[in-house]
């Protein structure tokens, strides 16, 4: 495995097109449906261009870290709607209620992954289902990036994937600090790698009911805060919603005034553990939950390990339409917030947010 002319040159300048070494033969072109989405052509890297990355990445990490990437669960996921998810780290000790992790994963200390930066970055790059440069990553699918145990890995993780351009997303609990927070600035800026933050605030009264052993609001604000001030977009996650919790505009206006852009309006998914933990809520209206499932023709004692969706379309619209009075950008997935803070549609052909940005 080599990268022949590439000798003297870092991942970095031949990742962002600046390397002079010889390309391989044109001709090379995305496939026409990437995920069981139609691609385009807003991919700044051709096929050719990653080729190239893929052969130096190889040379540098040798077989049997090459071997490992392609091996790895990164090189074939299918992208979900957010993108190809990232996964630095596996399980959660917060513990949150409504938290669907539990059905996957112990509620204990995260792990970090194994692989390496570049081994990820390897990795991602073998994906066939993912265009480098075009589709999105998202952090902080099975545990929270910025956990105490899993920020070092996810800084290497980003560190690595900033070259690529691709738009970069991350959920969080966790208090980031500001050095941390202005290094992430400052490789968006260099890399012109846009990176959206999705800070999880889902209430402020009830929160030592909800979320008894995640980090404090005032500490998430501070993030929030500490975010905004490097640079990077950001957006409180209000996922899920939760039937009975009415402080939400207490929400929306403790994320205006911390500096937030946006906010996720999200539903709430119950599996039986969850709905189980619900249940011992002082806070959820577990009647409205069951009216809901009932609806749509599952009873509460017929819950599995499979997740239902739990769309309360009034609640959400009250709290989209207050978000909106005061100035917030507010969107119903999370791809959508990382759609406007890079200014380019996610790879669904329906985006929510098409029409909203501004080429």
């Amino acid at each position: 495995m080599s990268c022949r002319g590439c000798r003297g040159q870092s991942e970095i300048e031949i990742a962002s097109g600046t390397a002079s070494a010889a390309k391989p033969t044109s001709g090379i072109s995305w496939p026409k449906v990437v995920g069981g989405e139609l691609t385009d052509d807003l991919a700044a890297f051709s096929p050719a261009e990653v080729s190239q990355l893929v052969e130096f990445l190889e040379a540098k990490l040798g077989t049997h870290s090459a071997r490992k990437a392609y091996r790895d669960q990164h090189a074939r996921r299918q992208p979900i709607a957010c993108g190809v998810q990232i996964i630095s780290g596996h399980s959660c000790s917060y513990a949150c209620r409504y938290c669907y992790i539990q059905d996957w994963y112990p509620f204990i200390e995260p792990t970090p992954t194994e692989l390496s930066g570049h081994e990820v970055l390897l990795s991602l790059l073998y994906n066939p289902n993912w265009i480098p440069s075009r589709d999105f990553i998202i952090l902080g699918d099975v545990c929270d990036p910025f956990h105490p145990n899993l920020e070092v890995r996810t800084m290497e993780y980003v560190r690595a994937a900033v070259p690529l351009g691709s738009p970069i997303q991350f959920s969080t609990k966790s208090g980031i600090s500001r050095p941390t927070c202005e290094q992430l600035g400052q490789w968006s800026r260099t890399f012109q790698c846009p990176i959206n933050a999705l800070v999880t605030i889902t209430t402020l009264k009830h929160v030592e009911d909800m979320e008894p052993s995640a980090p404090s609001v005032e500490t998430r604000l501070d993030t929030v805060r500490a975010l905004s001030a490097a640079g990077l977009s950001v957006f409180v996650f209000m996922r899920p919603l939760l039937p009975g919790s009415c402080d939400y505009l207490e929400v929306l206006q403790a994320a205006k005034s911390s500096g937030a852009e946006g906010v996720v309006v999200g539903s709430l998914r119950v599996s039986r553990k969850i709905y189980r933990r619900l249940r011992q809520s002082k806070t959820v209206d577990i009647e409205s939950i069951d009216r809901q499932l009932q609806d749509k023709g599952i009873e509460p004692s017929q819950l599995t390990e499979e997740q239902v969706d739990i769309q309360d379309e009034p609640l959400r619209a009250a709290v989209m339409s207050q978000a909106s009075a005061l100035g917030l950008q507010a969107v119903r997935r999370a791809c959508c917030a990382n759609a406007f803070g890079a200014q380019m549609p996610c790879r669904k052909a329906r985006c929510l947010m098409r029409e909203v940005i501004s080429w």
